[in-house]
């Protein structure tokens, strides 16, 4: 079962942000000096991060597999299995994360450290994970 990452109107005005804040510098940095290294270098640079953003946005979600749990955040991709979760509790911690979003949930794990995660259906969620896994706490 998958679940759809929630991505926060912030998140989008992030990427506006960057585009606007490298266009200029890179028009700025060609008038002057005209060298190719230097536009080069601020192209690649706005590309790899407007491209780590995108990816965030269309490769985001949550896959319920037979074990584990599957987190995909752009181009990043985790594994929890499901024996190692104490707890799930909704927070809305602005800590670095897997969450593009304030609406958060964190998850607790033994021995390891807390992720925190947004999903559009936060409800649905927790009780999918809770059938999963009786143990946990919601």
């Amino acid at each position: 079962m998958r679940f759809r990452g929630k991505v926060a109107v912030w998140f989008y005005l992030l990427i506006l942000f960057v585009a606007a804040v490298c266009v200029p510098i890179l028009i700025v940095s060609i008038w002057v000096d005209p060298s190719l290294l230097g536009a080069i270098s601020i192209s690649v640079t706005f590309v790899l991060i407007e491209s780590f953003c995108l990816s965030i946005v269309f490769r985001n979600y949550l896959e319920l597999g037979e074990d584990t749990l599957r987190i995909v955040f752009g181009v990043i991709e985790k594994r929890i299995p499901y024996r190692e979760i104490i707890t799930l509790s909704k927070t809305k911690d602005p800590s670095s994360s897997l969450a593009a979003s304030l609406d958060r949930i964190k998850i607790r794990r033994k021995g390891k450290a807390e992720v925190m995660v947004a999903v559009v259906d936060q409800d649905g969620f927790l009780r999918e994970m809770k059938a999963r896994c009786p143990a946990i706490t919601v």
